[in-house]
């Protein structure tokens, strides 16, 4: 903002990425103690040294004030919860809280028996203090017993000070709580971010500011003396916890001037405030979908990854089975019937050969509209993306079943979308391009189907991951030297390879929430960030009859890798003549090698028959298995992040290479280098 003279200034603060440990002190000179949990070093570990990255549990929160009142955990139990920094939750910044799993429990799930205590705080009725807060609320008070009673976030000895409504409350911010209580606010959402200053005398009472905005002024705390420990979301009882993640915190022995309060609520600009979202996933499919969300975890995973990625508060999977009236997925079953006898009703085939955009839905498709419309009304308008990790019995049809599956495929989607209230096409669909299983022609329709649908900007479907070939049978044996498999179920992909799947497509799903207005605290997401999931083939150019040479499109990476059996041309193919329908000689590259940064060059296993306008490259052809670790891939794991955006905040498994993309429709060699 340009103020004039050549002068200009911030109409706000930027959001911080880094600690300053003078920011807060040097705004408001004799800070007796403040607490930031905004970066990692703010959590202390063994030996009170500050950790040094998210997702580690530590002991206390370090006093950044330089007094040495670290805030500790506190617990009525007889043990205590240990806090765990976790990154981007509200912007770049992060915060400390006790997450714990459990099942029927909304995630992030955190401890209801753990809060914080504020060491030799002089807080109480008979004194002058101030005191700062800024936490969040992912979800509802859950799993305690008592979900519906309000969370505490101050309480001071056995009373509480300062207290927000939960689920069935009125969204009340109550300073005070009890005889003489003050209602401050009552529009405090479901899943929150908020700053609180209160400033207390005993003479003057206590004024309240709730985020930017004054919203209490002298109210009288008439507690008859009350002292005692001073606690920070969390009232001192069993399962008293306010189960909220807690970014910053700060005490004065004082209460503070004017001045004092607007530097604080200056300073907590740096804050994400206000109501915040969750992103429900709605996942179908069939046993692969099954194994993926069920039983490893890869759900789950790409819901953590796109809440980072979009700044979410919260998420959630949708994944359910076995219930004949009520579930998601169906081992085995397509969209509709296989004429090779496998089931599939998520869309019914009257087999009266009519048109597919006029089928209804089937068994497996009411039991997806009844699963959903089984969830409570404030979940199921959190449902953001319906995921397909979904091929399998689909791929078995033939190619001349292209242009039926394509239209049952979209009759289902509008169907789904329907009973979501989703009239506009807004909430995504994530597709996967098909794992190697099926019959050949079965492949190359199903993955035709998927990149020209994908391709209809109208229908917002997106392919999450564009190589899925580069995977393991489930259950086989697997040498990381050589990248050579052996045995497993071919029909069910790996545990290892369905997460990697998930982190891979973490940034492609949230780019589509983003698009479609669903993102939380990011209004975008850094162009450094993976947008297509990695490399493509863009050009295939015959150098002569047993070598070509293909020119890549990087995504966020920089260069090209060729590990253990991509060097051995692992999954490029070329089709000497014909058609996918009519398919020609599939000749098998030999050896592949990096010519330059976007350049590769393939040795064929023998010479090309046909001129180079009736070839096409594949990679791979049909439903061939390049195996985990044998794609080629790009640099991006070594490529600098912009700062706060480097996936490994959320583990080291997340800083990966992205593989080369699968071919859809096959690429036609060139007589033309490019």
């Amino acid at each position: 903002m340009v103020v004039g003279m050549r002068q200009l200034a911030l109409y706000a603060l930027l959001s911080s990425t880094t600690i300053d440990a003078a920011t807060l002190t040097q705004a408001v000179p004799g800070t007796a103690a403040w607490w930031d949990a905004g970066q990692p070093g703010g959590l202390l570990g063994a030996g009170d040294l500050p950790l040094a990255s998210w997702n580690v549990t530590g002991n206390a929160l370090r006093d950044f004030s330089g007094n040495g009142r670290n805030l500790l955990p506190f617990s009525a139990h007889s043990s205590t919860g240990r806090p765990q920094g976790v990154p981007h939750l509200s912007g770049l910044l992060g915060g400390a809280g006790y997450p714990v799993t459990g099942s029927g429990l909304l995630q992030p799930a955190l401890d209801p028996a753990t809060g914080w205590q504020v060491p030799a705080s002089q807080a109480r009725a008979s004194s002058a203090w101030t005191l700062y807060l800024v936490w969040s609320r992912p979800n509802w008070r859950q799993g305690t017993g008592i979900d519906t009673q309000p969370i505490t976030l101050l309480s001071i000895g056995s009373q509480p000070v300062l207290q927000v409504d939960s689920k069935g409350g009125s969204g009340r911010l109550v300073l005070f709580p009890g005889s003489g209580q003050f209602v401050a606010s009552t529009a405090i959402a479901r899943r929150h971010s908020h700053s609180i200053l209160i400033r207390y005398s005993p003479t003057a009472g206590a004024d309240l500011w709730l985020d930017h905005a004054q919203v209490a002024h002298a109210v009288p705390w008439s507690t008859g003396g009350q002292s005692g420990p001073v606690l920070l979301l969390y009232n001192g009882a069993t399962n008293g916890a306010a189960q909220c993640w807690l970014h910053e915190a700060a005490e004065w022995t004082r209460s503070l001037s004017d001045a004092d309060v607007e530097a604080v609520l200056a300073y907590a600009g740096r804050w994400v405030r206000g109501p915040r979202k969750g992103i429900y996933l709605l996942f179908n499919g069939q046993s692969n979908a099954i194994n993926y969300t069920l039983n490893d975890g890869a759900g789950a995973l790409l819901a953590r990854g796109i809440a980072w990625h979009t700044g979410a508060l919260a998420c959630n999977v949708l994944a359910t089975t076995g219930a004949a009236a009520s579930h998601t997925m169906a081992s085995g079953h397509g969209i509709y019937a296989t004429s090779s006898g496998y089931p599939g009703s998520f869309v019914s085939d009257p087999g009266d050969g009519s048109d597919p955009s006029t089928w209804a839905l089937g068994a497996d498709g009411l039991a997806v509209q009844q699963a959903v419309a089984s969830m409570p009304a404030e979940d199921r308008v959190d449902i953001r993306a319906i995921i397909w990790p979904w091929n399998e019995t689909d791929s078995l049809r033939t190619y001349s079943e292209r242009t039926t599956f394509r239209a049952a495929a979209l009759r289902y989607l509008s169907l789904l979308r329907t009973s979501l209230g989703d009239a506009d096409n807004r909430i995504p669909l994530i597709w996967w391009n098909p794992i190697p299983y099926g019959t050949t022609d079965g492949m190359l329709m199903h993955r035709e189907v998927v990149e020209s649908i994908a391709a209809d900007q109208t229908q917002r479907v997106v392919i999450g991951n564009i190589q899925t070939s580069d995977s393991n049978p489930r259950g086989s044996s697997w040498d990381p030297a050589t990248g050579i498999v052996t045995g497993g179920d071919f029909a069910h992909r790996d545990g290892l390879d369905n997460q990697r799947f998930a982190r891979l497509a973490s940034p492609i799903v949230a780019r589509a929430l983003v698009s479609a207005g669903f993102a939380d605290s990011f209004a975008n997401i850094p162009n450094a960030i993976p947008r297509s999931g990695g490399p493509t083939i863009v050009h295939a150019y015959r150098q002569s009859s047993t070598t070509l040479v293909v020119t890549i499109a990087h995504d966020a990476g920089t260069d090209l890798k060729i590990p253990r059996q991509a060097a051995s041309g692992a999954g490029f193919a070329v089709m000497d003549g014909g058609t996918p329908a009519n398919p020609g000689t599939i000749v098998p590259a030999v050896s592949c090698a990096r010519l330059d940064a976007t350049h590769l060059l393939l040795v064929l296993q023998s010479a090309l028959r046909n001129a180079s306008a009736a070839c096409r490259l594949y990679y791979p052809y049909g439903s061939v298995q390049i195996g985990r670790g044998n794609a080629v891939t790009d640099n991006f794991s070594g490529v600098a992040k912009p700062d706060g955006w480097n996936a490994a905040d959320l583990g080291t498994d997340w800083d990966i290479d992205c593989p080369l993309a699968a071919t859809f429709s096959g690429i036609t060699l060139s007589d033309t280098y490019l």
